[in-house]
């Protein structure tokens, strides 16, 4: 970032929901949920990449492309969630990433953070719990 002035006006882009400049990217294999995640971002303008599991993750990851988050479903085939963010967060530890599953055990949210998540979100959850969260883990000074 450049001058004071061009900062405060991305902090003020960021508490608005005006995030065109970045790029997240939602690792989930079903349609239903993509489409959901989808719409909740649609009027924060962001560039969405999607991955179909934990190694599309991956491989996206270590494509070089610019990614400012990731939000992933614990739950997929091929490579899961737990996994995913462990090997994410080893090569680029500065990406947030926001877990979420529908599933609940004694210790979920442990194994989560230590995997490399930052957040981890209980289905159901809205979208604007989602944005609050992102919010949350996207650069203000």
């Amino acid at each position: 970032m450049g001058a004071p002035t061009e900062l405060n006006n991305y902090n003020q882009k960021i508490l608005r929901y005006e995030w065109e400049s970045l790029i997240f990217l939602i690792v989930e294999d079903l349609d239903f949920n993509y489409m959901f995640l989808a719409e909740a971002l649609k009027k924060t303008n962001v560039q969405i990449l999607w991955a179909l599991n934990g190694q599309e993750a991956v491989d996206i990851c270590k494509s070089g492309i610019d990614i400012s988050l990731i939000i992933t479903d614990i739950q997929m085939p091929v490579k899961d969630g737990y996994t995913a963010a462990s090997e994410i967060h080893a090569l680029l530890p500065g990406i947030p990433i926001i877990a979420y599953t529908a599933y609940s055990y004694e210790g979920l949210r442990e194994r989560v953070l230590s995997a490399g998540a930052r957040e981890c979100l209980m289905k159901p959850f809205d979208a604007r719990q989602l944005l609050i969260t992102i919010r949350k883990y996207l650069f203000i000074s």
